[in-house]
């Protein structure tokens, strides 16, 4: 054998066996996420008994590249899976997404190695949609002392039981089949799958919507709606609108997560129609979501009108949201929302 090819060999087996350096996170690693990338985060999110029963909506693929139009997010891949870093909040925060790993084991480590990079970049800690488990698991290791952990009620999601929502049944939501019954007595109406020609129809249903109501990120879920509507069937999205008289007065998009648990992305409606959110609402879960675990309807960003219409629909459980953090600003705001929770605000 010639030399040059034993020495070649060698080096190989040199570099694999004795001098790699582990795999961390820097700047180079990180790259846009893409469509393409969908394959490779659903494989780390069935790997991992971290995701399999998650009731969050927000640690899938689908929230991720929808809201990517507006969050900008990029990853870095690394042995055990992948980090995903975006701008929150209009470019103010640079914010993490918990580690998505392919065994549970490496949380931790990857967690360290987010807390590491963020303190030699020098802009702070901030890792947010934690769950419970996960958070669990950090203390279990008791590694919460690098950061404080708090929970964040405004991000938690509210989950529903979609046998209720498909009927309304029960003296609780009366008063919500009474607006179903009523909104299908008053209008003549269809409720249809979307096709491309509804789109800019839909869209300006959006348009109309978030200047009618004064969304903190109007502009932000018009990108990711955009998003959703580009790309329905390589996602495998669900995308269904209602129709009075021919006119698009209300729309819904979601999906089933790896949990079987089915996810409200977007929902908008004209309100001029009465009873439009409540029929459009339970057409969708009725259609797609009778056999899920639980349907997600997300959560309410700490809008109390948004708060109360969520709870009136008597959700049977919450998807509870951590932060882990050790910036003084971060602390402070979440402080403050645990005094208002506590003081029932």
């Amino acid at each position: 054998m010639r030399c040059d090819i034993i020495f070649n060999e060698f080096d190989k087996i040199i570099q694999k066996e004795v001098f790699m350096l582990p795999d961390v996170i820097t700047d180079d690693k990180f790259t846009p996420v893409t469509i393409d990338d969908m394959g490779l985060f659903r494989d780390i999110l069935s790997s991992c008994d971290l995701y399999k029963n998650l009731e969050a909506s927000e640690i899938t693929f689908e929230s991720v590249y929808c809201w990517g139009a507006a969050d900008n997010p990029k990853k870095c891949v690394l042995d055990e899976g992948m980090v995903i870093f975006y701008e929150h909040e209009f470019g103010k925060d640079n914010v993490f997404y918990p580690p998505l790993v392919r065994k549970s084991e490496d949380f931790i480590p990857v967690l360290n190695k987010i807390v590491d990079y963020c303190r030699e970049k020098n802009f702070g800690v901030y890792i947010e949609r934690l769950t419970k488990n996960m958070v669990g698991l950090a203390e279990s290791k008791d590694v919460c002392g690098q950061c404080c952990v708090f929970p964040r009620r405004s991000d938690c999601e509210y989950l529903y039981n979609p046998v209720e929502l498909a009927t309304f049944s029960g003296q609780k939501l009366k008063n919500k089949r009474n607006f179903l019954n009523g909104f299908m007595d008053r209008y003549d109406y269809e409720f249809v799958s979307y096709d491309e020609s509804m789109r800019e129809e839909l869209l300006q249903l959006v348009k109309v919507w978030g200047k009618t109501h004064n969304e903190l990120d109007a502009g932000g879920e018009y990108k990711a709606i955009v998003r959703a509507l580009d790309n329905i069937k390589k996602l495998n999205l669900f995308c269904d609108v209602l129709k009075v008289d021919g006119k698009i007065i209300a729309f819904e998009i979601g999906f089933i997560n790896q949990a079987n648990v089915g996810v409200v992305m977007f929902e908008k409606a004209n309100t001029d129609y009465r009873g439009s959110f409540q029929a459009v609402n339970n057409f969708f879960v009725k259609k797609h979501f009778t056999g899920c675990k639980y349907v997600n309807r997300q959560e309410d960003l700490g809008i109390p009108g948004l708060r109360e219409a969520k709870m009136s629909y008597h959700p049977v459980a919450f998807s509870e949201k951590f932060i882990y953090t050790d910036r003084p600003d971060i602390i402070a705001a979440a402080e403050a929302e645990q005094e208002k929770f506590a003081a029932g605000e």
